[in-house]
């Protein structure tokens, strides 16, 4: 079940640091905050640009202004975390030009109800169904000096290596493939709700990569380097980090 998944999860990743008491209640949180994400994404087509701004907070917008300055398009880093539909919806109603790459949701009707709902908050996304077009569609969005977003804290069997929660675990590379193919700078967005219900926003970096000769040393370093601050932000907010229902721990 789900709640086994999240349980196994979270075994692996704190051991003994927090007891099956903590756990339990931790558990609830994510299923707490999920339904709240759930109940506010689908209203979000009915709130005001103006509304929607009202109820965030953003830090670092100076961040992305400057990534965005060296008009090579910018690769943003993302989690699955607090409510990151609106982070997407919020960052392109701060004039932000923001696209990312999704698996299309396993189910049909999940699909089609995904696809209307991005479709009314006009919230561009490039669908990782076909590969080939998806990296045609990702490289022109960076051509035309765009944001380009990987979510990159779940399993990925093609990916890299790195530590996560002191745990070796396999992460996509696509970010740092791009970011060093294509020598663009890299941002980390991350949201979370905070105590008072607005959404914290923070933009990061760009971050300092690592740029030698070796290409794939310098994509495993830099993909540890993003996935280390996504482990920062799960620390501060466990309850509101989602990928615990995937099997990220293998």
């Amino acid at each position: 079940s789900t709640r086994q998944l999240i349980s196994r999860n979270m075994d692996i990743a704190y051991g003994d640091t927090i007891d099956s008491t903590a756990k339990r209640e931790l558990c609830r949180g994510v299923f707490a905050s999920m339904m709240l994400n759930f109940c506010e994404t689908i209203q979000i087509a009915k709130i005001s640009a103006d509304k929607l701004l009202e109820m965030s907070v953003i830090e670092g917008e100076e961040n992305m202004t400057a990534a965005l300055k060296c008009n090579r398009g910018v690769v943003g880093i993302c989690s699955h975390m607090g409510n990151f539909p609106r982070l997407q919806t919020i960052l392109i109603r701060k004039g932000f030009p923001v696209n990312y790459l999704a698996r299309d949701p396993s189910g049909i009707y999940l699909a089609r109800f995904i696809k209307k709902l991005i479709g009314s908050v006009n919230v561009p996304v490039i669908s990782r169904l076909d590969v080939r077009q998806a990296i045609k569609e990702a490289l022109k969005w960076l051509n035309n000096k765009g944001i380009l977003c990987f979510y990159i804290d779940q399993h990925s069997g093609n990916g890299v290596e790195v530590d996560f929660f002191n745990k070796k675990v396999f992460s996509p590379v696509g970010a740092a493939a791009f970011a060093r193919k294509y020598d663009c700078p890299v941002v980390g967005l991350f949201t979370y709700r905070m105590e008072n219900g607005k959404h914290k926003i923070i933009i990061e970096g760009p971050y300092l990569l690592q740029r030698t000769e070796n290409s794939a040393e310098d994509i495993k370093a830099n993909t540890a380097l993003f996935m280390k601050r996504v482990e920062h932000y799960v620390r501060e907010h466990p309850e509101q980090w989602f990928s615990w229902m995937h099997k990220r721990f293998r």
